[in-house]
């Protein structure tokens, strides 16, 4: 009697299909730590296995950084290099932005994956590109007290100066934004403040073009001839932040 004999190979495990591209923000000189899910369930398409196998590595093909750069464990990872699953799932992985460019810019990779079953890289890859922000303008670093001397019955014409490079400290900005804007948070207990001759209130915002102009003054206490001394309380913006400082 005559024997056919048939064998079935074991099913050939196969490598990932779709590996899809992401964009991912990251905030002006910060960090952003990788997660599987940025390669994976985030992406566009999103990651396909066909036997629904997780991902195993990650590899970068192409890499084109506007500032800063991939690290696993805070050395820079180099096209090529397989960072394995565990790392990334120890937030090991990260992209650094160095800070160096500080208009809103990207930088991109073009990458890889293996899964756990077949353990091999796709053909297919995918893109994700790190659309880093601008860097924020800050404040005015510092805001001092000033001071000036008048006759009785005379009108102090306050100049920029009186409120920045004359104050004790000097007014400073980390950008070297000039000041804007003035704000009177406290008014004079005795004597007046006018803009172009109408009492001002408090928290009323005043521009230093006005200043700049003559336009802003104060008109003591005619009241006690034997002299006072009256103060006020102020702020000032930059015109980078526009935000107020004390």
């Amino acid at each position: 009697m005559a024997t056919f004999t048939v064998t079935t190979n074991t099913k050939t495990n196969s490598a990932p299909t779709v590996i899809g591209d992401n964009r991912i923000l990251v905030d002006h000189g910060a960090t952003h730590i990788f997660t599987i899910a940025n390669f994976t369930t985030e992406t566009y398409p999103a990651y396909s296995d066909p036997e629904g196998d997780a991902i195993s590595k990650f590899k970068i093909l192409t890499a084109t950084y506007d500032s800063g750069s991939i690290e696993l464990n805070g050395v820079a990872v180099s096209i090529g290099d397989e960072i394995d699953h565990t790392s990334i799932s120890s937030g090991l992985l990260t992209y650094e932005d160095d800070g160096t460019n500080t208009a809103f810019h990207e930088s991109t990779i073009e990458y890889t994956l293996s899964d756990l079953g077949s353990n091999s890289f796709s053909s297919s890859s995918g893109n994700i590109g790190f659309k880093i922000s601008a860097q924020a303008n800050s404040a005015p670093s510092q805001v001092g007290d000033g001071s000036e001397t008048i006759g009785f019955g005379e009108t102090l014409i306050f100049t920029r100066a009186m409120f920045t490079t004359s104050t004790t400290p000097s007014y400073s900005d980390p950008e070297g934004d000039v000041a804007d804007k003035l704000k009177v948070t406290v008014l004079p207990s005795s004597g007046i403040i006018k803009l172009n001759g109408v009492n001002i209130s408090a928290n009323q915002e005043i521009n230093f073009t006005d200043i700049d102009s003559g336009l802003l003054s104060f008109v003591g206490d005619l009241a006690s001839l034997s002299g006072s001394t009256d103060s006020f309380e102020f702020e000032i913006a930059d015109i980078g932040s526009g935000i107020f400082v004390s």
